[in-house]
């Protein structure tokens, strides 16, 4: 398995037949939402989102045998980084997931001076394996989302 980063956030026919099938319940999109990724499609059927793509996110393709099976994303929320994973069926339950994580957080390093989190919600059929996913990768849960690491906090001393 092979992470490859894109500098900008990407969408294919693959992934918006993932997000037919559980856009709704897994990542809270409306249908309004997924009919905007069909229209952009167009007819090549994928697009780069300029408008929507940010330097200090990352954006990765997960690759077994050069073959896209899902997506890692690290969006940057202001003091956090939000972690966005999906593995596509065919795909799921192999353990990719959890090594995309991994492998994700190590290249970036966001580590180094942020939070990450990731939510799950709670309509999402994955919940169970999401959550394995991330309490593998060192995740904690708080609440309703899950988090590793910590912002690094400074104040200055007066003399």
């Amino acid at each position: 398995m092979d992470l490859k980063r894109r500098t900008l956030r990407h969408v294919d026919q693959t992934e918006f037949e993932h997000f037919l099938k559980y856009g709704e319940q897994a990542y809270g999109l409306s249908r309004q939402e997924i009919q905007g990724y069909d229209h952009e499609l167009g007819t090549e059927r994928a697009f780069d989102s300029v408008e929507h793509s940010y330097a200090e996110d990352f954006y990765y393709d997960i690759l077994v045998d050069e073959q896209l099976i899902g997506r890692v994303l690290l969006l940057k929320m202001g003091h956090y980084f939000q972690l966005d994973l999906m593995v596509f069926d065919p795909y799921s339950r192999q353990g990719f997931g959890t090594n995309a994580v991994k492998q994700a957080l190590e290249q970036s390093n966001v580590l180094a001076l942020y939070e990450v989190r990731a939510r799950i919600l709670p309509t999402s059929p994955h919940q169970v394996i999401a959550s394995k996913i991330l309490e593998t990768n060192g995740f904690v849960k708080q609440n309703d989302y899950f988090s590793k690491g910590r912002r690094k906090r400074y104040s200055l001393q007066r003399p």
